[in-house]
């Protein structure tokens, strides 16, 4: 907790005057006084032109952007501050709370709002100038024409993030404002891992900050404790020492460079996945929409093509649903079966060959999931049932690499999916095959990118389905 002692009235009135005072002394988020971490007061210090923030997950920076704008908007007038996000999503929610929080405020502190929308809020002076100082928060594109500060949340995760960040530059140099860069990390790639590392040259104007989970009051049970301590530690040491329950959840849940990355703000390398990140990205569409249900499709241009991996005991089963037109698949639905008897399974599978007209649905037929698949294939003829083995699984990983490589799939930006592709790593065995596949995690074993894989795969005539042959082998 963050303590504040002012002695004077002069001292008060500084205070106020200042981000974090006016957050701390006047602001409340859901009926509470907002207590600020210390790394964010620190931030909401730094004068810097360029702050640079590699951070892990849930630390509180999202947050701390929203409150940092509006207390501007109301220490300053005529000014502007600009989010750009990693999706829409992300975008509306930093303008929501930044509303609630003005909200929140005292009468006497608040300026007149004259626009209030999910991605714009303005608030007129309440001096005689009648000066505009807006919060504008957009998806990741470059923002153009507006002068103040920009913020780049999650920019390691941006699709163009070279193009965003290029563009955000020129925006503070008029208007004296500041760029900030902030995220968690996704590879040793792209800008915000060359701003932050530095590994291929300089950026000398650019404060840098990290902050991993022990940092956090939220995920560390001795936050000053670990301060000190944590660095030197192994991962596996300081999760021990300092985490919450809840952060030992996590590291329990995630494969090991996934928690390491993800929490403890640390660049992995990529070559230990099939699928880097820079393949995978350019695929992603932040606008594009998905369906709740099979009746909501509207009627398609292409073919439909779905994917179904069933899942055991422990994994979830999940179906993926494509529209494919001249060779390019687009995601039109995604859905997980978490502890669902096999029977509503196969129930809303027939559903979706009743109400779609489903040019193949390929569906997992080993193990657990032959009873299910069998039913199927009786009655609808396109249904194909599919053996997982490691010739097959190296053919439809072969082929979904080739999609990326040709940019011939649109996939939504979603994180859990782009993780899930991600992980599967190519493995040579000791008899010499190859094996594909990804580390267990709570969430199952990489469920559902095979979903995706059986989709999207390259349809071959039946008798070469049988053999292990494989149309385009990849390297790398």
């Amino acid at each position: 907790m963050l303590a504040v002692v002012k002695q004077t009235e002069s001292d008060l009135g500084g205070w106020l005057a200042t981000e974090g005072g006016f957050i701390s002394s006047v602001c409340r988020y859901d009926g509470e006084p907002i207590v600020l971490e210390l790394y964010q007061l620190s931030f909401l210090q730094n004068r810097s032109r360029f702050r640079w923030i590699t951070k892990g997950r849930q630390v509180g920076y999202s947050f701390v952007f929203a409150l940092e704008a509006l207390a501007r908007c109301h220490l300053r007038d005529g000014h502007t501050v600009v989010f750009v996000s990693y999706n829409l999503e992300d975008a509306k929610e930093k303008i929501l709370i930044a509303r609630q929080v003005f909200d929140e405020l005292p009468l006497a502190y608040q300026k007149r709002l004259v626009a209030d929308s999910k991605t714009e809020l303005a608030f007129e002076s309440n001096s005689s100038s009648k000066r505009i100082s807006r919060i504008i928060s957009v998806p990741s594109k470059p923002p153009r024409g507006k002068k103040g500060d920009v913020l780049l949340d999650e920019l390691a995760h941006y699709t163009n993030d070279r193009e965003v960040y290029s563009g955000s530059t020129a925006l503070i140099l008029r208007s004296h404002g500041q760029l900030t860069g902030c995220s968690t990390p996704l590879g040793r790639r792209g800008i915000f891992w060359e701003i932050a590392t530095e590994e291929l040259r300089k950026y000398p104007h650019h404060t840098r900050q990290e902050v991993p989970w022990w940092l956090s009051r939220f995920f560390c049970r001795d936050v000053k404790q670990a301060a000190i301590e944590a660095p030197e530690l192994s991962t596996e040491e300081r999760v021990a020492r300092f985490g919450t329950q809840s952060i030992v959840q996590q590291m329990d849940s995630l494969p090991f460079e996934d928690f390491q990355q993800e929490f403890e703000a640390k660049f992995n390398d990529e070559s230990y996945s099939f699928y880097p990140y820079e393949l995978i990205l350019p695929c992603t569409n932040s606008d594009l929409r998905l369906y709740d249900d099979f009746s909501d499709l509207p009627v398609p241009e292409g073919r439909i093509v779905a994917g179904f991996d069933v899942g055991r005991s422990r994994d979830r089963s999940e179906l993926t649903v494509f529209e494919e037109k001249a060779s390019r698949f687009t995601c039109r639905l995604v859905r997980s079966y978490d502890q669902v008897p096999f029977s509503e399974q196969e129930s809303d599978l027939r559903r979706l060959l009743n109400v779609l007209p489903v040019a193949r649905l390929s569906i997992d037929r080993s193990g657990i999931g032959m009873n299910l698949a069998e039913n199927l294939a009786r009655e609808y003829p396109q249904v194909v049932p599919e053996a997982f083995s490691n010739e097959s699984k190296e053919r439809w990983a072969t082929d979904f690499k080739i999609l990326l490589q040709r940019r011939d799939v649109i996939l939504p930006r979603d994180r859990e999916m782009i993780g899930q592709i991600h992980s599967i790593k190519r493995r040579v065995l000791p008899s010499g095959k190859v094996s594909f596949d990804a580390e267990r995690t709570h969430k199952g074993h990489a469920d559902r990118f095979w979903a995706i894989a059986l989709a999207c795969q390259k349809e071959r005539a039946t008798n070469a389905a049988k053999g292990a042959e494989i149309g385009v082998r990849v390297i790398g």
